[in-house]
């Protein structure tokens, strides 16, 4: 018998005006790093790595590369908030509100603390201008399957 196990990351990125109105949708697949696997290998041996729960945006376009410990240009970082979706699933919702990470944003990553720390993934996407007054929701989400 053969074990095999994956784990899958996506995430989606939604703007919102002040009205809530949807003005941009973004889905992407993602990339975990290197070191975001370590950590994972940490945590189910050793324990003690805390759990990914921060989300950064930033404006860097360079493509991801397992070998990045952070983005290019991070301009925001927010806790966001955790939820098992089934016994293989979890998603992480992150919310930059009003005057929060503004600008042409076109990466994010997710962390396990508030600065610095240990990066899970990264991705870029193509540009979300978020204004002073908008609401960009970044949610992420991974799967794990044999």
């Amino acid at each position: 018998m053969k074990e095999s196990l994956h784990f899958i990351g996506e995430f989606e990125v939604k703007l919102f005006d002040t009205e809530g109105r949807l003005k941009a949708y973004r889905k992407v697949k993602n990339l975990t790093v290197d070191v975001g696997f370590s950590a994972i290998c940490d945590m189910m041996g050793q324990g003690g790595v805390s759990p990914f729960t921060y989300c950064a945006i930033g404006t860097g376009t360079t493509a991801p590369d397992s070998s990045d410990t952070a983005l290019e240009t991070e301009v925001a970082r927010v806790q966001g908030g955790y939820t098992k979706l089934s016994s293989t699933q979890w998603k992480n919702d992150a919310t930059f509100g009003a005057g929060v990470g503004t600008g042409a944003i076109t990466e994010a990553g997710l962390f396990n603390a508030s600065s610095g720390g240990t990066m899970l993934c990264r991705q870029t996407f193509a540009v979300v201008n978020k204004g002073d007054n908008d609401t960009l929701v970044i949610t992420w989400q991974y799967t794990l399957s044999s």
